[in-house]
């Protein structure tokens, strides 16, 4: 009977949360890699939310320092892939030719080469707004491997 009545309480408090005007429920902070572009509630950019961002970037650096994630269906640079690319921003731009594999699996997507191009186009844009010059920038693509992500690498 304590668990349901707390169990209750639990849900009830969560849906009072949850339910805020739309109006104020986001507002937008500034583009630092280090703190988030949205905030709930108008509440300033929580530590909460920059560690949890800061976990995932961690888990990509562990996993594949050069290769960036994409949701499979989109070809927007998140901000956890701008974490990661600026924490190696400076290795980056001592490379000489830098090659930007964009990876779409054709099995998923029947417009795998398009995606492919601008996710890898998203990548390069970023670079060079991050101060990389475009001139040593290569673009390739590959729809073969079941990867939805930019590789980059030293050419």
């Amino acid at each position: 009977m304590k668990r349901l009545l707390l169990c209750c309480l639990l849900a009830t408090t969560l849906t009072a949360c949850s339910s805020t005007n739309n109006q104020q429920a986001v507002s937008t902070g500034n583009n630092a890699i280090n703190k988030p572009t949205t905030s709930l509630s108008g509440a300033s950019n929580s530590s909460a939310a920059q560690a949890v961002l800061n976990q995932k970037i961690d888990a990509n650096m562990a996993a594949a320092p050069g290769f960036i994630p994409f949701a499979p269906s989109d070809s927007t640079l998140d901000l956890v892939g701008k974490g990661q690319i600026l924490r190696q921003i400076s290795s980056i731009q001592a490379m000489k030719k830098i090659t930007l594999r964009g990876y779409c699996y054709r099995g998923s997507s029947n417009k795998a080469k398009s995606m492919a191009q601008a996710r890898a186009a998203e990548v390069r844009d970023f670079l060079i707004a991050s101060g990389v010059p475009a001139k040593r920038i290569i673009i390739r693509i590959n729809t073969d491997k079941k990867q939805h992500g930019v590789q980059i690498a030293s050419k």
